[in-house]
């Protein structure tokens, strides 16, 4: 009955304390919703880890995190946050000196920007098809990051061609800087979702923090 007395004190009053969250490296797509949730809740101190190593949600103390990919982990709770699909882009600059790929085969003669998993050091595939069999064609790798911010940069500055999210490189495309090649061969969807431990009791402060995320991180 206190417990329960508690629960209903806290849901009638202004969330606060402390929240320890990990969230990718990806700052278009996560830093306007950490700034809009500081500002729509100031009692609530957001503790960030901004990594895209794979966290332990449980042995490190973390109270949520937001992950890529479907939830694997009984011992978390998930809620989906949205869709993303990855593209292939190139800037109109690199293009005009390179040509425009037709074909995945032709991959090989471009400058080719990938990413690493941090976790495992493996190259992330581009996903490639041809009718309806994915393919895996030979990349000239010119550089590999484990991050995608920096390839994003050196995708805009006209160094190669990369395979990112749509939500990262929205504004780039709406602005001309990066135009989409090879759309009729890449086949991918993937969602984002915030993962939390299912043993502990969702404080109101974490609660607003998962409602605030789920509405607004793929609307920026």
């Amino acid at each position: 009955m206190e417990a329960a007395q508690l629960e209903l004190l806290e849901l009638s009053a202004t969330p606060r304390g402390k929240v320890r969250i990990s969230v990718p490296l990806q700052n278009v797509l996560i830093m306007p919703v950490l700034a809009g949730f500081i500002r729509a809740y100031p009692d609530i101190e957001l503790d960030v880890d901004m990594s895209d190593r794979m966290v332990d949600v449980i042995e490190e103390g973390f109270d949520a995190v937001i992950r890529t990919g479907a939830p694997q982990d009984s011992r978390l709770m998930a809620r989906k946050l949205g869709g993303y699909q990855l593209q292939l882009v190139a800037s109109p600059e690199y293009l005009a000196r390179h040509g425009n790929p037709t074909h995945p085969d032709e991959l090989i003669n471009h400058v080719c920007l990938l990413h690493k998993f941090p976790a495992t050091g493996m190259i992330e595939r581009w996903p490639l098809r041809i009718g309806e069999t994915h393919i895996e064609p030979n990349l000239a790798k010119a550089m590999t990051c484990t991050t995608m911010d920096p390839l994003t940069y050196l995708a805009i500055d006209g160094v190669g061609i990369a395979c990112l999210p749509d939500f990262s490189i929205r504004q780039a495309l709406a602005d001309g800087r990066l135009k989409v090649v090879l759309e009729d061969y890449t086949d991918h969807t993937g969602n984002l979702w915030m993962l939390w431990p299912a043993s502990k009791q969702t404080a109101p402060r974490l609660r607003v923090l998962i409602d605030f995320f789920k509405d607004n991180i793929l609307k920026v």
